[in-house]
């Protein structure tokens, strides 16, 4: 499959992943994990976003910015550096970690597939209109990047080898996208953040927990054994977290580990 339309396939399992409850986005006439082609993928992904901004089901956003902070604090206790982190968030959607991030000093690459989710990020900010939107040098995205140079956001597919972004991080936060991933897709996602992340590198994984139907999904049930069969090859375990804020859907729980990149 090609990198592009694997990319489509990557968004359109994490919709599936991230609705609660998992229903079809609105107007698509699809179930999320309907097979279907690149261009519909995208559309229907952006037909949820549209759905989402008019006031419709949340889904799977989190918006407490009380849990960002934890998130943030964890990261900061375990790496090597505790100032000036370079973190990257892969499949961001329009995640509040990538402003309170930068609130606190940290510089942010974050990455999504689609305009609309990371149009909603720019309004985080102040001085909207400031942020300077380029080409990738390669035409394999559109970059945006903010005035303070802190934060990029780069409208393309995560599973692009970028070679500007070898070792570039020192912190990898990934809310809910491993564990949306197919298991045949997991380890080529697993070999970008590896080589993106800095030795010594930490990941930030926030993976669910569910009571029933834990062969099925996305979302996927994900514990140690999950993790490791996946990044076990660049990475060590640091600790499990434990279950890091509750969900609004019944049989599920968040949970939080810790990885540490060893080569």
């Amino acid at each position: 499959m090609p990198l592009l339309r694997r990319g489509f396939v990557i968004r359109l399992l994490l919709l599936a992943a991230q609705t609660s409850p998992f229903t079809p986005p609105i107007g698509s006439g699809k179930t999320p994990w309907e097979p279907t082609s690149s261009p519909l993928v995208l559309m229907t992904w952006r037909d949820t976003w549209r759905d989402i901004l008019a006031g419709g089901s949340p889904r799977w956003k989190v918006d407490n910015l009380e849990y960002k902070e934890r998130a943030l604090q964890h990261i900061v206790e375990h790496s090597k550096r505790k100032e000036n982190l370079n973190i990257l968030c892969p499949l961001v959607g329009d995640d509040q970690f990538v402003f309170q991030s930068f609130m606190r000093g940290h510089s942010v690459y974050a990455i999504d597939l689609v305009p609309e989710a990371l149009a909603e990020i720019r309004k985080q900010f102040d001085n909207q209109d400031g942020w300077r939107r380029e080409e990738t040098e390669t035409g394999s995205g559109v970059r945006w990047t903010h005035p303070s140079g802190q934060v990029v956001l780069l409208e393309g597919d995560i599973l692009q080898r970028r070679k500007e972004l070898e070792r570039q991080f020192d912190v990898v936060y990934d809310k809910d996208s491993f564990g949306a991933l197919q298991k045949d897709l997991r380890s080529p996602y697993c070999e970008r953040m590896s080589e993106w992340l800095k030795e010594d590198g930490i990941v930030y994984l926030e993976v669910k927990n569910k009571d029933t139907g834990r062969e099925n999904g996305p979302p996927f049930h994900i514990e140690e054994q999950d993790i490791m069969s996946s990044w076990g090859a660049s990475f060590e375990y640091i600790k499990g977290i434990g279950e890091v804020y509750p969900l609004r859907m019944a049989g599920f729980a968040q949970m939080g580990h810790l990885l540490k990149h060893v080569k």
